[in-house]
């Protein structure tokens, strides 16, 4: 019998309550005593008791309705396998879709396979911790059996505590632990609590010794050099992970939406959520966190709508849309403006506000972010008359939704009665390149509304293979031969859990331009049974490759920063090309 089980089953449960109601009475007949109506006596419900997962892999918080793969997607996989994979999962996803697909692969329940220890399930924890599924981390290890003292376990609740704002936490997991106390991280994390607790002189000599095992990286110096001499550094770091975050706070220093550009999801996400935060920059972590499907409509919708502006800038949210729409404040500025439009009057207007936020959006993380904030008002205009531009803006904030029937629907408002012909020149090029991006999504959609106008549609993917030409490599070829392995062995074995996890380990090349890293993001997405990412990630490649000139500070930084997210300025669309 599991732990946690009933001993009796439910029916025999039933059927002793019962009995024992019917002995009781009996006695008390036989006694003299007064007997209730048997009708007034109902029998106890029974109470059916589910067995504790026995480990972090058994537990689940998705249903299949909600996008869980099915029980068995780890049937048949080894051990060692998952635990390469699960190393390199994705800190900062890729695309929306790559951080959707880390969600259903990592929330999803089954079997862990033979041989796997409870580190292995520490590592899953870990994986989703970093990328900013704290809350899930940890209900997962508050549910299931894994054990607190695990090293895995252990880090990716330290990460949790640093990224929620309580490195004390942390500091007691570290002291605490068991076994793996030489481990990178708490080594790190030791100079940090050193610092916290006035103990200098044993933070620096910590960050002596991380620094005799090479193990200080680049970005780590500033952070620790500042927590052992108290002195604050001349330039603002730039956080990466949960311990930069925590020593950013500890030791009070600015974080501005320039310094954003290599954080860790999970650190975009509690900036964001951080309302000591300026504004500022917790919109601009809201927005990138979105692009990389960590952070909810309705999160990013909280911090747009708790933004302190002036009611006067609120009304005069289209006049600063037009007049700096590069300006990403003007964002919050609209979504307060848009939120207020309830009434049925103002459908026209409120029409042409989303438009006009949709097509301010000049970087993928903005237009991403606006496309999801905007989503529910869209469908609630469907069959509203409004202009070709912003029906072109809805279909495209529909193709960011994975909604293909949703953008066809508003191409085909867009062309009206008069066809393509009807359409001004920019226009009819906007219906072009819209309808291209479809067929990325969904073939057979688009095929239908080109037909409609008759016209060809353009390959979606050429501008992002040129746009990506040229680009450095992501990782080292051995790496990606290893997950390649990963992935024709899980398409052989029908194993889908290793599959997503082999197309989250390649994403990072793969959205570096890498062809291989491409080719096993998108047949491993096939082979987890995630065929709906797949189009998704093809449409969001496409999508982004529009975006190419610099961006506005905060949103791209670094020649890296623009292959992990892409965020870069639109480019001229292409012309029609009308059917021979």
């Amino acid at each position: 019998m599991s732990p946690g089980s009933s001993a009796i089953p439910p029916e025999k449960g039933r059927r002793g309550g019962v009995a024992a109601i019917v002995l009781a009475l009996a006695a008390a007949f036989g006694a003299g005593q007064a007997v209730p109506a048997v009708a007034q006596v109902a029998p106890p419900a029974p109470v059916e008791a589910t067995p504790l997962a026995r480990d972090a892999f058994a537990t689940g918080l998705l249903s299949r309705g909600d996008g869980a793969l099915a029980p068995g997607l780890w049937r048949g996989a080894r051990a060692d396998t998952l635990a390469a994979l699960l190393d390199l999962a994705p800190r900062r996803p890729a695309s929306p879709a790559i951080g959707e697909a880390m969600r259903r692969v990592l929330l999803s329940a089954g079997d862990a396979p033979p041989g796997a220890t409870s580190a292995l399930g520490g590592r899953k924890l870990l994986a989703l911790a970093r990328a900013g599924f704290v809350e899930e981390a940890r209900t997962i290890a508050s549910l299931s059996s894994a054990p607190r003292g695990d090293p895995y376990v252990g880090q990716a609740l330290a990460v949790a505590d640093l990224l929620e704002g309580r490195p004390e936490e942390a500091c007691r997991r570290n002291a605490g632990l068991s076994s793996g106390r030489d481990e990178i991280f708490w080594v790190k994390l030791r100079v940090l609590c050193y610092a916290l607790a006035g103990e200098r002189d044993a933070a620096e000599l910590t960050f002596d010794i991380l620094r005799e095992r090479g193990a200080v990286e680049p970005a780590d110096e500033p952070f620790f050099l500042a927590l052992t001499t108290g002195a604050a550094p001349k330039t603002p770091p730039a956080p990466e992970n949960a311990l930069h975050l925590a020593a950013l706070r500890q030791l009070a220093l600015p974080l501005a939406p320039e310094l954003l550009g290599r954080a860790d999801a999970g650190v975009l996400r509690a900036v964001a959520r951080d309302e000591s935060a300026d504004i500022a920059t917790r919109a601009a972590a809201a927005r990138m966190a979105a692009a990389m499907g960590v952070m909810s409509r309705e999160a990013l919708a909280a911090v747009y709508a708790a933004a302190p502006v002036d009611v006067a800038e609120v009304a005069q949210a289209a006049d600063r849309a037009r007049a700096r729409p590069d300006d990403p404040m003007t964002d919050i500025l609209l979504y307060q403006s848009v939120a207020q439009m309830n009434a049925p009057e103002f459908l026209r207007d409120k029409a042409a506000r989303i438009a006009l936020a949709l097509d301010a959006a000049n970087t993928f993380p903005r237009a991403y972010a606006a496309s999801l904030l905007y989503a529910e008002d869209i469908r609630a205009l469907e069959g509203a008359l409004v202009a070709p531009s912003e029906a072109a803006a809805f279909a495209l904030a529909r193709m960011a939704a994975g909604d293909g029937e949703g953008a066809a629907g508003w191409l085909s408002a867009m062309l009206g009665t008069g066809g393509l012909a009807g359409l001004a020149e920019e226009q009819a090029m906007a219906f072009i390149d819209l309808a291209s991006l479809l067929a990325a999504l969904d073939p057979a959609a688009a095929r239908r509304i080109a037909d409609q106008a008759g016209v060809v549609l353009d390959d979606p993917m050429a501008r992002a293979r040129a746009a990506r030409a040229g680009a450095p490599a992501h990782g080292e070829p051995e790496t990606l031969a290893r997950v390649l392995e990963a992935a024709f062995e899980a398409a052989r074995a029908d194993i889908p859990g290793q599959a997503g996890l082999a197309a989250l380990a390649a994403s990072r090349a793969a959205s570096g331009g890498d062809p291989l890293a491409q080719v096993i993001v998108a047949q491993s997405l096939r082979a987890a049974g995630l065929e709906d990412l797949r189009r998704r990630l093809a449409f969001e490649t496409a999508w982004k490759a529009r975006f190419a000139a610099p961006a506005p500070a905060g949103e791209t930084r670094t020649a890296a920063a623009e292959q992990d997210d892409g965020e870069e300025g639109l480019t001229p669309r292409l012309k029609p090309r009308k059917r021979p």
